[in-house]
Formats: C-alpha cells, structure tokens, sequence
C-alpha cells in the first residue's frame, strides 16, 4: 500500500472535482462558434488609383477560436452561393479583361474556419481598370532617305501600360489614304514594302498605329515626320545598279561616278542594257533590311568605295547585305564588282572579310603612281581557258596605302601590281572569288580603286570580260 499524506490527497481531489466541473460545463453548456475575420490587400497599398489591367491580390484571416482551413473569393458584384471559389491560396494574380472603356471591378473575399463558419462581412476591394492607348515611336532604323528605289523599311517601338500582350494589330496606310487601312499582326515591329504594297516612281508617305485587344488606337506615326513631307521613290532601271560610295568626285580621285556612268553607257547600254545609280554617301538607308532588298531588285552591282573602315556603317551593311545578294533564293544569286581600299588599322580585330573571296591582307602598304603597271594573273587563264584577253592595266591617278590580297582557296587571281620600288615584288590585288553554294564566279573584289586604272584606255575591257564572259 502507498502511503499519501493529507495535504496532497486533498489537491489531488480538488484537481479531480474541477476537471468534473469543466467536462460538464462544456457538455451542458457549449461555447458558440464565433467566425472568422477576413482581411485584403494589394501590395500593402491601402488605396488604388487607376491601375493596370493585370492585379496581383493578397488576402488574409483570423479566427478568434479556431483556425481559418480556405477562402471563398468572387468577382461578383450580389454574388449566389454559386458564384464564390474556394481556395486554399493567400494570394493570386487576375487578368481583369479591358473594354475599351473605364471600369470599376469589385473583389470579395471571406474566410472559413475549421468548423465551416464563413465570414458573414467579406472583405472588399474596388479595382479601378483604365484601358491605356498603345504608344508608338520611330527608332532610328527607321528614318527613310530623301529618295528610295521601291524598297522601304519602317521599323518601330510600341508601349502599352496594360502589357505590351495587349496589342491586337498596326494599321498602315501609304500617302495619308486614311480611309483604306492595311492590317497586321501586333507582333510585328518593322515592315518592308516594295513596288507589290504601292511603291510606285513618285511622291510617297506612310502611316502606321496601334489597336489593343479593347479597340484602342494609338496616336498615327508618319513618316516623314513633318506633315505633309514625302520622300520620292523611283523605279529601277535595268539589271545593273551602281553603288557611289565615294566621298568626292575630282581630279584627284579620278573622277569615279563620271567614268562608272560613262563605262555603262560604252559597254552595256549598246548591247540593250540599262543600270541605276544609287549615291549611298546622301542616300544610305538606315536599315540593313531595306539596303538588301534594295540591291535584290538587280541581278548585277558595281560598288565602288573610298576608303573602308570596320566601324564604317557602309562597310558593315556590306558585310550582311552582299552574302544575302550572292545567295538570294528563290531568284539566281546576284553577281557583285567590290572596289575599294583599306585604312591602315583595318582587320585589327576580327575577320571583317569573312564574307569576301579575301583570306587575309598584307601587313604592308603599297604606293602607286601614274604609270604604274597592273599585269594579269596567268592563273587566271589556267581557270578561265576560253576567256578573252585581259588588257594590262596602267595607273592613272596616284594613290597610297593599298594592301595586297591573300585570296581563299577557292578564288582565282586576276590582276598583280608591278611594283617599281623595292623589294620590287607583284603584289596580288584584285581577284575573283567562287559562291561556295552554287560554285558560280560572282564575286570580283579589288583593293585598288579600279577607276585608277584607265591610263591606257583599255579599262572598258577589263569590265567588259567580266561583265559580258565571267558574269
């Protein structure tokens, strides 16, 4: 037998007693279930202005004598019991849909605790959604040369406060025809129109806005800018197309765009060609797009440059435009003459010749004056067996700093530079290169300026076997 003193046999008995009492308090007289309560927000912000269509939503609930086990949240405004959705989540974002109008949208929300009680008061929350009009902007590709062949490229920014997603479609139009609007697609941020879109020799102009997905319109972009401003297109003349790339026209150069024009005008236009001019030095576009649909309405180009630099933007539209010119589907690739020379820092970094038939470039500079002599290459028979008799070209202007040309292996050589001064060697510098595609000769590339070379007066042959034999 256990022993226990007096004193704690009697807490033992009060302890028992009390518990008795509890047990048949909470039996005959149960406590009512009390709800819970219920709290919204949005990103802690107490209050909303006009807002954004898209709304990230957090909620919260407490219950004074359990625990809060879901929600129920609904978008109606007298909702039926039908109309509410539960969920175990405190937050969650909703796309509220934009009219085309301002609207006010309420969301309700409620706790339910472990016994089921709802919060009979739901919090509430008006969001006020006010559908915001796209914005369009002109990028700097976009600005549009005085004059254009039928190629022209507009290119764009677009904003829209209630996410770029929203915008539905652009609207064009060609010289402020305001009542026939072209549509597409909202993804689109440039557009290329050509003689097939109304490009036509003559005076032109074109508009452009956005429509959201609620029929919004944003403010009309022109182009040109200016009201009432145009910008004149003309149509191509012939197959051949000369590209002035030349700082100046004088004596000292040689006259470049007189003696191209003038070649052109003895050499092809007797046998029923014509050709076009495009001076890029005033009318370079800015975009690559257009620059190189611009050369594909031809199938042959004569570009004739100064001097070139990496950075120059010329030289890099070339690196892009020229391979898509030489292996343009679904027409025949085009056939290209590229003369030039290279300022002393040239292919420092890089491989900037990657798309020409030129490996690399001599480290040393050549100096030519008049009289000089340019002999043709006898590999150049060896690949070309049936072709006429290239003429020795002789030196007609003076001019300096010339690199010499180490070709890839699939292009032939076609004229060599005698060189006077020691070490009296014959650098090679111009050539002939190969498409790898289609094993077509269609590329003549020159590190002399060729118009320099018409001492003799026999240049016009040398064009005339390539244009006539090896094009």
């Amino acid at each position: 037998m256990v022993f226990i003193p007096e004193h704690k046999l009697l807490w033992l008995v009060a302890i028992f007693m009390l518990f008795l009492s509890c047990e048949e308090k909470k039996v005959n007289n149960p406590l009512q279930n009390l709800p819970p309560e219920t709290d919204v927000f949005v990103s802690s912000q107490d209050t909303l202005n006009y807002t954004r269509s898209t709304q990230h939503i957090f909620w919260d609930g407490r219950d004074p004598d359990g625990f809060v086990t879901g929600f129920y949240y609904t978008w109606i405004v007298n909702p039926q019991p039908s109309d509410w959705t539960f969920t175990t989540d405190r937050s969650k974002v909703f796309p509220l849909k934009i009219t085309g109008v301002d609207t006010i949208y309420l969301f309700q929300v409620k706790a339910v605790d472990d016994e089921g009680l709802e919060d009979p008061t739901p919090a509430r929350q008006n969001f006020p959604i006010r559908n915001s009009a796209p914005e369009l902007k002109w990028t700097l590709a976009s600005l549009i040369p005085d004059t254009t062949f039928t190629v022209a490229t507009f290119i764009w920014d677009v904003f829209d406060l209630d996410g770029d997603s929203t915008i539905d479609y652009f609207e064009y139009t060609l010289d402020d025809d305001t009542l026939n609007w072209n549509i597409i697609p909202g993804y689109l941020r440039s557009l290329t129109l050509n003689a097939d879109s109304g490009l036509t020799e003559g005076e032109h102009s074109f508009t452009i806005r956005a429509v959201d997905i609620a029929g919004a319109k944003s403010e009309t972009l022109r182009m040109p800018e200016n009201p009432g401003a145009t910008w004149y297109v003309k149509e191509p003349r012939g197959r051949y197309l000369l590209i002035d790339d030349f700082e100046n026209e004088s004596t000292t150069v040689g006259f470049p765009d007189a003696y191209y024009k003038g070649m052109m005008e003895r050499v092809m236009v007797p046998r029923g060609e014509n050709y076009s001019y495009w001076n890029i030095e005033d009318l370079f576009p800015a975009s690559n797009e257009q620059f190189t649909q611009t050369m594909n309405l031809f199938d042959y180009v004569i570009w004739y440059t100064d001097i070139s630099r990496e950075t120059d933007d010329h030289f890099i539209t070339a690196q892009v435009a020229v391979p898509k010119f030489l292996n343009r589907a679904p027409r025949e690739g085009g056939k290209i003459i590229y003369s030039t020379m290279f300022d002393q820092n040239f292919g420092v970094l890089g491989s900037p010749l990657a798309f020409t038939p030129v490996s690399s470039l001599s480290s040393e500079d050549y100096r030519c004056f008049p009289g000089n002599i340019y002999n043709p290459d006898t590999l150049f028979y060896t690949a070309f067996p049936n072709i006429a008799t290239l003429p020795i070209l002789k030196v007609s202007e003076f001019f300096v700093g010339i690199k010499a040309l180490i070709p890839k292996t699939t292009a032939v050589p076609i004229y060599r530079f005698q060189n006077p001064s020691p070490p009296n060697d014959t650098p090679l510098f111009i050539i002939v290169g190969r498409n790898d595609n289609s094993g077509l000769y269609d590329f003549v590339f020159s590190a002399t300026p060729l118009h320099q070379l018409k001492a003799n007066n026999n240049l016009d042959d040398f064009f005339d076997i390539i244009l006539n034999e090896i094009f």
